[in-house]
């Protein structure tokens, strides 16, 4: 055959094969860090530490500058899988507890199911959160095939274990059991393996056996950098943290540092994972963190939302508008920012109409199918989204006019979780490590998926790190003696987000805003009427570990669990 022929004919099958892909459902991963501060990811502007993978990752597909979420772990979690808001499910309010007998209603739609019913493979690893007590409410009967991970909220990085309080009367009784389960089996031999590498493997093992034929939906929600039980950010090895970030004097930001590397680590491990199985050319990769880091109170972690104000629990930006960012071969624009908002509800509907579903069939959305506008770089023609409501504080706010104006309405134990942090101390000349962004996992599996994708540069780095940091150069931000004494919201607040995203100026007061709080007052008030209350419940004692082997068994079906032998 004569060369050109051959060359045409070759260039022929190849571009046959890529419309191939594109015309097949694309595989969707998901990694949740949990508890991640939004100043944590390097690409933000933060020199204290580098997180290569997930900046590789934004860089070479996307950066979500205001994507939103609910501000603690259970409510965000329906938020995702159910595309909508937690207050019509009733799980509005604190997380569900060990022995909690809640859950996420049994019969609202999840996206596994959603997409099962399209022919995926729906596989999740790690953290559920979203009721255990049967097991018709865990991860197997909510649409996953597979579960390797815990059913409650935190568990130790190497023991598994969790501890809860049941209080009948004056009766106070501490409870504590193993949470790590394959499916219904407990997985006590994993015991002793840090959680990170362990998740990461399970998800390896996931790609690795799956028929690439067959669409993958894939969720790795890890408990990094979520304190564990014992109240610390446990480490993996305390030599070499203590070798890398020695220069972090604090010992909690560097045990934090320590564990945001390990996740950052998984990142680039199943990135690599993709492209040696070759479906990274039909995936879309998604890496978000649930809420805030907490930086006060319980399982406060070291992480750092500087300079947004608020923290995990609140509502003010730090709390909600959180570390995102996307790539997909599919994304008709890239390497860019993307400035507009998205709401973590936003997610099912975006992806079930990506994977080929219908969304006319789907009722009771409060998401929107965004696909179109991220591809393009467009805004978005939602023109408000709640952020939450938790009507036993009461606290709640709504945001508006396409992402500018935020109404609050309250406060959370007098403002405890929604004053500003300071940024933590490092070294003057740290400086940003674009070399381990070049040669990271993930930017090195991208060019080998997809050598016609155009290679990163450090200028391009730069760029985009200038334009994703742009919030820490806000002047509003730099006020000190705002952030100093806050005007804590006793009552209702506004804030101009495009104009003060640190939030330091209340406009409640401002005659020319009188039109704009009284819709965004009437349109908080319709989310308000179709609220569901909260369900939340005491820890029921009978759930109590001691009777289960040691584990937080689904205990309503104690029929189902193995119980602790009698001693004679």
């Amino acid at each position: 055959m004569k060369a050109p022929l051959y060359i045409f004919l070759t260039a022929l099958v190849f571009a046959q094969e890529v419309q191939m892909v594109k015309n097949a459902p694309p595989n969707i991963i998901m990694i949740l860090a949990d508890d991640m501060g939004s100043n944590d990811a390097s690409y933000r502007g933060s020199d204290q530490f580098t997180t290569p993978n997930i900046d590789a990752l934004g860089y070479n597909g996307l950066i979500f500058d205001r994507h939103y979420t609910e501000p603690i772990c259970t409510p965000s979690r329906a938020a995702l899988l159910t595309g909508q808001n937690p207050s019509k499910l009733g799980l509005q309010g604190t997380p569900i507890a060990p022995g909690e007998d809640r859950h996420l209603p049994v019969e609202v739609e999840t996206l596994p199911s959603l997409l099962k019913n399209l022919g995926y493979d729906t596989h999740l690893v790690g953290k559920w959160h979203l009721g255990s007590a049967r097991r018709k409410e865990t991860p197997t009967r909510r649409g996953f095939d597979s579960h390797y991970g815990y059913w409650n909220g935190y568990v130790g990085y190497f023991s598994y274990e969790v501890s809860s309080i049941s209080q009948i009367g004056n009766v106070t009784k501490a409870l504590r059991g193993f949470d790590l389960w394959h499916n219904f089996t407990d997985a006590w031999s994993d015991k002793g393996t840090y959680a990170t590498d362990l998740f990461t493997k399970k998800a390896l093992e996931v790609i690795q056996e799956q028929n690439v034929k067959v669409p993958l939906f894939l969720m790795v929600n890890h408990l990094a950098v979520h304190t564990g039980d014992d109240d610390i950010v446990e480490v993996k090895d305390e030599k070499l943290m203590n070798e890398t970030f020695g220069y972090i004097e604090n010992l909690e930001r560097r045990r934090y540092a320590d564990a945001l590397t390990q996740l950052d680590n998984s990142v680039g491990k199943i990135v690599e994972k993709l492209q040696e199985k070759e479906m990274l050319n039909n995936s879309v990769l998604i890496f978000m963190s649930d809420n805030g880091a907490q930086i006060n109170g319980f399982y406060h972690n070291g992480g750092s939302n500087f300079p947004l104000r608020g923290e995990k629990f609140s509502l003010h930006e730090g709390g909600v508008r959180n570390a995102a960012v996307m790539y997909s071969p599919l994304l008709e624009k890239k390497n860019y920012v993307y400035k507009y908002p998205l709401h973590i509800t936003d997610w099912l509907p975006t992806l079930y109409s990506l994977a080929g579903g219908n969304l006319s069939l789907l009722k009771n959305l409060d998401g929107v199918n965004q696909w179109d506008n991220i591809c393009r770089n467009k805004p978005s023609q939602k023109k408000d989204f709640l952020i939450n409501i938790d009507e036993a504080i009461p606290y709640s706010a709504i945001i508006g006019y396409h992402g500018q104006f935020k109404l609050m309405n309250g406060t959370t134990l007098s403002g405890f979780y929604d004053k500003y942090g300071e940024e933590p101390k490092v070294p003057k000349k740290l400086a940003y490590n674009i070399s381990a962004v070049l040669g990271s996992s993930v930017n090195k599996a991208i060019h080998r998926s997809n050598p016609d994708h155009s290679d990163l540069t450090p200028c391009t780095i730069i760029e985009l790190r200038k334009s994703a940091s742009t919030i820490r150069q806000n002047l509003k931000c730099k006020d000190k003696g705002k952030r100093n004494k806050p005007d804590i919201c006793s009552g209702f607040c506004l804030f101009d987000l495009l104009e003060d995203p640190c939030e330091t100026e209340n406009l409640i007061k401002d005659e020319s805003k009188k039109d704009i709080i009284n819709n965004l007052k009437f349109k908080l008030q319709q989310y308000w009427e179709v609220m569901v209350p909260q369900t939340n419940k005491a820890v029921d004692i009978e759930s109590n570990p001691a009777k289960y082997n040691g584990s937080w068994c689904t205990w309503k079906d104690d029929q189902l669990c193995v119980k602790t032998p009698l001693k004679i």
